[in-house]
């Protein structure tokens, strides 16, 4: 079974040897987790270039960025005899994403016996907001 806390300890502590390989391939843990609360998370991902596309941030990254965050959040609630998956991802884009920091903000809105409602949010370094994410995710046994 996960032990979601000591996960989100190890990716806010850099540990990435135990990261799964489409996280390493990513590098999505390239940011840094700078608030970890129940049911929320800020992770700021500073913006690589190798992933423009080519002026701004490719949107199917971004898309995973925000799955990412989504789950962050999750898994500052779950019980470590759940797991989850998700099961509905929602992007909204507003501004292209070119460099800086991307602050993304995880919020868990709602949580079931067996799925959660959790949004991301992203803004760039100027304060403004860049893309909103929603997430269903469906809490299963671990």
């Amino acid at each position: 079974m996960p032990s979601w806390s000591n996960i989100l300890k190890r990716i806010a502590s850099g540990e990435m040897e135990k990261a799964p390989p489409h996280v390493a391939a990513l590098n999505l843990y390239a940011g840094k987790l700078t608030v970890i609360e129940p049911g929320r998370i800020r992770y700021d991902w500073p913006v690589d270039p190798q992933y423009l596309n080519p002026v701004a941030i490719f949107g199917g990254y971004l898309a995973t960025l925000a799955d990412q965050t989504c789950s962050f959040a999750l898994m500052t609630m779950l019980k470590d005899e759940q797991n989850f998956t998700t099961s509905d991802l929602q992007m909204h884009f507003f501004r292209p994403v070119t460099e800086g920091i991307l602050a993304c903000e995880g919020h868990v809105v709602n949580v079931s016996k067996t799925q959660a409602y959790v949004e991301a949010t992203f803004t760039n370094a100027d304060g403004k907001l860049a893309l909103k994410a929603r997430a269903v995710e469906r809490i299963i046994p671990a």
